[in-house]
């Protein structure tokens, strides 16, 4: 990062850290006085909603993930934010840790090597000028005099231990150093408590300052999030799904990285700690599109009209006979990719369906 230093946030690993921690109360309550005024003539910043592109270059497929659940997941911690979208996590993902590029980030989001700011012991390193002593034991940063940033999107144990700390892989653990829990913490962050509308440009502004007391960094995370925003939503090169297929799709692939729970899955998101295969599209269909689908695989083959494989669209529903009785299913999102709830010990993900499934027999729906 670069510029004068968050609060309660440390630096970067990848650009220049932090500020002098002697004016940080004071830029606090000026970025408050700051944001309070000016509410009356913004512009407007960006959509308020939209769907997340299939793929983003220089964005790992679980990085782009975890940012699509956490604006999807955070209206329910957050209530009263409003306009919360990928782009934004992205844009804060892409300065703190180039979204964990060059580390190994695992289906559920877990990244190793873990990603950790530099010592903050006023060195001067990286712009510390000013100790912050150890607060976690270590835990979180391994450092048990001085604390660290953790993580892709930098936290200090201090602020990651109180509020912002969040579990976006359902996993029943809050770790700053797994993709799904940073991405949501840095949305329930960047929200805040009190009334946001992040579609507006002084607000979101305003929001990111909060999280680095610095207008260059602010500028510089607001151009990629502008960058972002600019990238057209759908899933690639198969075509792109647009409407109730895109929406479809976008419920499904918020839930990348959900454990798979035999049994599990309801209209209203995951149950037992996550989904089945059936389970998933019935999320899906239900967020997206409104559509209450039969709970089975079995059941969902007898829904909608059969379609060709030759003539698939994003946002099919693709039934398997991979053992004999039509026992899995999963969603078409175009460039011959689906995305699926695969088994136990898995976790939801989109997966080619080149090798292993073509070789079976599908029964492919359309039910949009």
């Amino acid at each position: 990062m670069s510029g004068k230093g968050k609060v309660l946030l440390a630096g970067s690993v990848v650009l220049v850290p932090v500020a002098l921690v002697l004016g940080l109360l004071v830029l606090f309550v000026s970025a408050v006085a700051n944001g309070a005024a000016g509410h009356d003539k913004e512009d407007t910043a960006a959509p308020a909603a939209g769907g997340t592109p299939q793929k983003v270059t220089g964005i790992d497929p679980v990085m782009l993930a975890a940012y699509s659940r956490a604006a999807t997941r955070v209206t329910a911690l957050r209530p009263k934010c409003k306009g919360m979208r990928w782009s934004v996590i992205a844009g804060i993902g892409k300065i703190e840790s180039n979204h964990a590029a060059d580390h190994t980030i695992t289906t559920d989001g877990n990244i190793t090597p873990r990603i950790l700011g530099v010592r903050l012991n006023g060195s001067g390193i990286g712009g510390n000028r000013t100790s912050f002593t150890d607060t976690d034991r270590g835990r979180l940063d391994g450092d048990t005099a001085y604390d660290r940033a953790v993580g892709p999107m930098q936290f200090l144990p201090s602020t990651w231990n109180g509020p912002t700390g969040q579990d976006g892989n359902n996993d029943g653990v809050k770790n700053p150093h797994n993709a799904f829990d940073a991405a949501l913490g840095t949305a329930a962050y960047l929200c805040g408590t009190g009334a946001t509308d992040l579609s507006k440009a002084a607000q979101l502004r305003k929001a990111i300052y909060r999280y680095n007391h610095s207008n260059t960094y602010v500028d510089n995370v607001t151009k990629h999030i502008t960058a972002y925003d600019a990238l057209p939503n759908g899933t690639g090169a198969g075509g792109a799904a647009s409407g109730e297929a895109g929406a479809v799709i976008n419920a499904a692939r918020s839930e990348l990285g959900t454990p798979y729970v035999w049994g599990g899955g309801s209209t209203s998101g995951p149950t037992k700690g996550g989904y089945d295969c059936s389970g998933l599209m019935l999320y899906a269909f239900h967020k997206g599109a409104g559509i209450t689908l039969p709970r089975t695989s079995q059941q969902m083959r007898h829904t909608g009209t059969h379609v060709e494989r030759g003539g698939m669209r994003p946002g099919d529903l693709i039934v398997i006979n991979n053992d004999g009785n039509w026992g899995h299913v999963g969603l078409y999102t175009g460039n011959h990719t689906m995305i699926h709830a695969p088994r136990p010990g898995k976790t939801v993900e989109t997966t080619s369906l080149a090798g292993y499934w073509e070789k079976y027999d599908w029964d492919v729906r359309r039910v949009l």
